[in-house]
């Protein structure tokens, strides 16, 4: 069975005001405190110096602050933590977060968790943002659950997770916590560009790759420009049953993810901040991760990591984010406009002869 599915998003234009004033909210838990201790000793680290700290701003609410200013629970990575330990999606680097949890099967298709809170349907309670951005359906009837953007994290600033509820500045698709995805601006100061590519085997399956690229360009005293891309293929290690001797009959389970970001910022005075930005990714996987075993010894199955598929499957996912963000200082607080426009698409198919055999042996008394 075929099946396509399209979620769109669209904000208008809006206006928020970040004035400095106190903030009252209930202390964390201990376990928070620890863990969001753990966090900071861990990112607050950079590439050129390990013994140094570095201050960690965040935006959890709405306005870059200090971490240790911030009456919530929080836990920051940092881009050179993402890049050092090549946490590229959501199974990746969700080990570095306490209380983070993810149910996924298929690349694209992921229901995130945090704080244990999950409504076990198509709502979903942890909201996705792209810097100003929310991402993802607004609504439980567009499967927002089991399609959180995973977005490659290659040249990112950093992932901040905010543990709910976070219904005041982040809506009611928020009720266990927010992911937020920081890019990095651009920046007028020099010309960088830098890579990376690397090779990986996979015990018992295919070879994977990948490719990353990113430039800075600063175009005047005033403007620059960001960009990057990414490739990255994940080699399968499943074999199929079903299929027999054709060429999907081994490490079926392989997928790709494939895309770029690009960023102009405009900054005529202190005060004044334009930027646009995009985010274009397609992830490609050939069929879910899931083995065959046992229900009651859970031994494999034919003693291999294999799945009965009879039907070659397909999940293709594509990500588009489209922002535009204005920052004014007016002296006693900031203003900020961002507009966005997002797509989020999905095709899939999946063989459901193993889910519909016992009903076709029921009707029509098939062995």
């Amino acid at each position: 069975m075929t099946y396509r599915h399209m979620a769109k998003l669209m904000s208008t234009a809006t206006l928020m005001i970040g004035v400095a004033a106190p903030a009252y909210a209930a202390q964390p838990v201990p376990e928070e405190q620890e863990a969001q201790a753990a966090n900071q000793e861990v990112n607050t680290r950079t590439p050129a110096d390990d013994n140094q700290p570095t201050e960690i701003v965040v935006t959890a609410q709405k306005r870059a602050q200090t971490l240790i200013d911030v009456p919530q629970a929080v836990s920051v990575i940092g881009g050179a933590a993402l890049e050092q330990q090549h946490a590229d999606t959501f199974s990746d680097y969700l080990k570095l977060v306490p209380g983070l949890q993810i149910d996924e099967s298929t690349p694209g298709a992921s229901r995130l968790i945090v704080r244990g809170v999950n409504t076990g349907g198509v709502a979903s309670t942890v909201g996705v943002y792209v810097d100003e951005t929310p991402f993802g359906s607004s609504s439980g009837l567009a499967n927002g659950a089991v399609l959180a953007g995973d977005f490659d994290t290659f040249d990112l600033d950093r992932i901040e997770v905010l543990r709910g509820p976070q219904g005041t500045f982040y809506g009611a698709s928020s009720l266990s916590g927010v992911l937020k995805f920081i890019t990095r601006l651009p920046s007028t100061t020099g010309v960088t560009v830098r890579g990376r590519v690397g090779v990986e085997a996979v015990d018992g399956g295919d070879m994977g790759y990948y490719g990353n690229l990113a430039a800075n360009l600063p175009l005047t005293d005033d403007l620059a420009f960001r960009a990057s891309g990414t490739y990255r293929k994940n080699g399968g290690f499943i074999d199929s049953i079903g299929t027999g001797g054709s060429d999907r009959a081994k490490n079926i389970n392989d997928s790709k993810s494939y895309g770029g970001r690009g960023s102009l910022l405009y900054r005529p005075t202190d005060a004044i901040s334009l930027r646009l930005s995009a985010i274009v990714q397609n992830i490609k996987a050939d069929a879910s991760s899931v083995i065959e075993s046992d229900p009651d010894t859970l031994e494999r199955l034919y003693g291999r990591l294999s799945q009965s598929q009879f039907i070659p499957q397909f999940t293709d996912v594509k990500y588009r984010v489209y922002n535009g963000t204005a920052t004014f200082d007016l002296g006693f607080a900031d203003l900020t406009s961002s507009t966005s426009y997002g797509t989020q698409k999905q095709q899939l198919r999946g063989d459901l002869t193993n889910g519909l055999s016992p009903l076709i042996t029921t009707i029509f008394g098939v062995p």
